[in-house]
């Protein structure tokens, strides 16, 4: 009985040990190199549904990230430009949300590495940045989403951005500096950082405010303290509040 009971109980375990899967894939870029893990674990006696296949895309200028995540874990360890990595998480039914991690700068300690971060960092010295980011599906689904149709994708590239400050700096007056960066708008994915530096060119606070309506898109969403370093007149300040932020 015995031997009968221990035979039993082996070829169980070998059913459910045959049941685990694990898939880890790893990328390289032209010049950096990054990793992607994606982890599950089902059993023959406990399936479970399928999990949505997610396209996940982040541009930098050390590497591009294009991967699809078809599992409940998402883990990425890889280079960024600065002390904050953006990603796009993109679902099957045309929609997406934008998860930003935060990177660590060489020589510093670990510490809340897995924390999404709300806002954008200010500029920062010229350093080795690296993310280690983790995220599991179900926390990513319930986020507010939005059409892909209503984003771009990639950002605009350093260089792009300069030749863009490049050229409102020398427009002479300020009708030229607002056509400028509204062309530009048009033809390049402009990050909200990006935006941020540009619409300070430009003098006036109320055209500025009018131009900033014009170049923002759907995905677009500025923070009350973003707008509040944009505008130092209150009554301005109240008016971008009242048409970029919900109170």
């Amino acid at each position: 009985m015995d031997c009968i009971f221990t035979q039993m109980a082996h070829q169980a375990y070998q059913k459910i040990a045959f049941s685990v899967t694990l898939v880890i894939s790893f990328w390289v870029s032209p010049s950096t190199q990054g990793m992607a893990i994606t982890q599950s674990d089902y059993s023959a006696l406990d399936s479970t549904a399928a999990h949505p296949t997610l396209r996940i895309r982040s541009f930098a200028e050390v590497s591009l990230v294009d991967s699809v995540l078809h599992d409940s874990l998402w883990v990425w360890i890889g280079p960024c430009d600065g002390p904050i990595r953006s990603f796009r998480f993109e679902f099957p039914d045309s929609t997406f949300c934008c998860i930003d991690f935060p990177c660590l700068a060489e020589g510093a300690e670990l510490s809340n590495l897995n924390s999404p971060l709300i806002t954008n960092s200010s500029s920062h010295a010229a350093q080795t940045w690296t993310a280690h980011a983790s995220i599991v599906l179900s926390d990513v689904a319930v986020m507010p989403r939005i059409p892909i149709v209503s984003s771009c994708f990639p950002p605009a590239s350093k260089a792009e951005f300069e030749r863009l400050i490049f050229a409102m700096h020398n427009a002479v007056f300020e009708t030229d500096k607002c056509l400028v960066l509204e062309e530009a708008s048009a033809e390049l994915c402009l990050t909200r950082h990006q935006m941020s530096q540009a619409l300070r060119l430009i003098p006036s606070e109320d055209r500025r405010l009018e131009i900033m309506e014009h170049i923002t898109r759907l995905d677009t969403k500025w923070t009350e303290l973003e707008l509040h370093e944009m505008f130092q007149l209150n009554f301005i300040f109240e008016q971008a509040l009242k048409r970029f932020t919900k109170r």
